[in-house]
């Protein structure tokens, strides 16, 4: 999930209001056990936090390596992120990590060939605030659910 709108590095009413939306999107997917994380910033641990809340989940964990900005000379460590997620998989049978679009638009594609072994003919499209992409580990597939 891409973190919501933001101003001076916490999130603003349409920001709320978007996390709150993708939270309700996130319900088809809330199947058996999930967890939700975030990256080490207060913008996206908010965001996360929502969507938490909205499912009734204990506190969300940040993670330094879910965090990325390029205009910082922060670039995206996908192996580290990778890391991650694959290892709270074996845990949960869903993880939401909560992160910038560095990640929305390089982490899906390295997941699909460095760890599923599939090779993906273009990158996952653009991602607005809030805007989610689920990546299923079984089917090997990405899906951008989206509103007409």
């Amino acid at each position: 999930v891409r973190y919501g709108n933001w101003e001076k590095g916490h999130l603003n009413e349409e920001g709320k209001q978007v996390m709150t939306a993708a939270a309700i999107k996130l319900e088809i997917f809330a199947v058996s056990s999930f967890t939700v994380i975030a990256a080490a910033v207060d913008r996206a641990l908010e965001s996360a936090n929502i969507i938490a809340e909205h499912f009734k989940l204990p506190a969300v964990q940040s993670f330094p390596e879910l965090y990325a900005a390029e205009e910082d000379g922060n670039l995206p460590n996908l192996s580290a992120a990778t890391n991650l997620i694959t290892k709270l998989g074996i845990q949960y049978d869903t993880v939401v990590a909560v992160v910038s679009r560095e990640y929305i638009e390089s982490l899906p594609g390295y997941i699909m060939r460095n760890t599923l072994g599939v090779e993906t003919a273009t990158e996952p499209a653009h991602l607005d605030r809030g805007e989610l992409l689920v990546l299923d580990y079984e089917a090997k597939t990405i899906t951008i659910p989206r509103h007409d």
